[in-house]
């Protein structure tokens, strides 16, 4: 089964969401508007003077910690927007405009279903224009440590993504690994449900600091030593499953879709980043593909973290 070529869809009519951003604990509201062909994913910032727009682009990526932030010259900003991209990306929406009314995206319970779920509640509309396919004829990993992201072609027109999560055998969420090939449909059911999951240690951190103070256990997953505290698990592996949804939502980053294989081994909103910028920057060049020759078989490039 092929997807792509397909055309760009946008939303039928308006639906808002509303919730508190696990970070400031900050409520705000969040609409989805229909957009015009070509326009893309578009942050406005409601709250603000002019209403300013925030282009969803790897150029507009704002360094922050544990989450995925935009900022259109660092005057005004979103974060924690990588579940609604997510959401917006798995499930075709290819030109919207996002009204909210804070710098916080809300954290729902954890996933990215409240917000699937919106966008179903209105419905879709198909838009004349094809969408924008980001093609590869070779394989690119970039390597951080014992971290990596890697890309590679497929003969048909399908984005498959796969993922490896390995906290060793000495914690209980210990090794999982997924794959798929990303519909509205396998987006919806395998990997919008999936939830944020925290150690308690990471937790405690957090809130030492002044952060994460509204936010409780059945906000999202927070794992002591035998499992969720306070919750239970949707899926056994329901953590490499949230990993996935992260990636669907900074992939969003590059405009338009990939017809590619993209395959991750412990790698987070970071990692992602400066592997979507250096796919941008070699496809803007116009030296994409990548390729290397070993001993006549074609072999990934590595690009490795800090050795430029």
């Amino acid at each position: 089964m092929t997807f792509f070529p397909r055309c760009q869809r946008t939303l039928l009519s308006s639906v808002a969401v509303e919730g508190f951003g696990y970070w400031s604990g900050k409520d705000v509201r969040v609409e989805f508007h229909p957009a015009e062909v070509g326009t893309g994913l578009v942050f406005v910032r409601k709250d603000l003077s002019g209403n300013p727009k925030i282009p969803v682009s790897y150029k507009n990526r704002l360094e922050a910690s544990h989450r995925t932030c935009l900022a259109l010259d660092h005057e005004a900003s979103v974060g924690m927007v990588e579940h609604i991209l997510a959401a917006l990306t798995g499930m075709w929406v290819d030109n919207c405009e996002i009204h909210v009314t804070a710098a916080e995206m809300p954290g729902m319970d954890g996933s990215a279903s409240i917000f699937v779920d919106a966008l179903e509640s209105v419905g879709f509309r198909s838009q004349r224009s094809p969408v924008q396919v980001h093609q590869v004829n070779h394989a690119f990993r970039l390597e951080d440590g014992n971290r990596w992201l890697e890309i590679s072609p497929l003969s048909r027109g399908v984005l498959r993504l796969a993922y490896e999560l390995d906290y060793g055998a000495n914690f209980v969420i210990g090794h999982q690994h997924m794959e798929v090939e990303l519909t509205p449909e396998v987006f919806k059911r395998e990997i919008a449900p999936a939830r944020t999951f925290v150690t308690l240690r990471e937790v405690e951190i957090l809130r030492a600091s002044g952060l994460a103070q509204r936010a409780t256990e059945q906000d999202l997953l927070v794992f002591g030593n035998e499992g969720p505290i306070n919750n239970k698990l949707r899926f056994p592996d329901e953590c490499v499953r949230h990993k996935l949804l992260d990636l669907i939502g900074d992939l969003s980053l590059t405009g338009g879709t990939w017809s590619a294989a993209f395959t991750g081994f412990r790698s987070g909103h970071d990692l992602n980043y400066r592997f979507v910028r250096q796919l941008m920057h070699q496809e803007e060049k116009g030296i994409f593909p990548f390729e290397e020759h070993v001993s006549g078989v074609k072999k990934p490039v590595v690009a490795v973290m800090g050795a430029n």
